[in-house]
């Protein structure tokens, strides 16, 4: 099994979460017809980005993060009553 070290796991966090935040602009981009994709999006890429700020102790990084997770858990929580009807 790969150990991996602790910079290389920041990196991992960094990396995806930038990743799915890119994807969620570019689709916002595309326009209203990707709800609720481009919402979860930027949902897990925050949550990446959360996960690293509290490894790395960035309290600002850590409330902005934890404030765009409450406010895109909105959206997320939509979108999944709407994938249940």
């Amino acid at each position: 099994m790969v150990q991996l070290t602790y910079k290389q796991i920041d990196s991992i966090l960094q990396w995806t979460g930038a990743v799915f935040i890119l994807v969620g602009h570019a689709l916002n981009g595309v326009g209203p017809t990707t709800w609720p994709w481009n919402t979860f999006c930027f949902f897990v890429g925050t949550l990446c980005f959360l996960a690293w700020a509290i490894r790395v102790k960035i309290n600002a990084q850590i409330v902005v993060n934890a404030a765009s997770i409450m406010l895109t858990g909105a959206g997320v929580i939509n979108g999944i009553i709407s994938f249940m009807r």
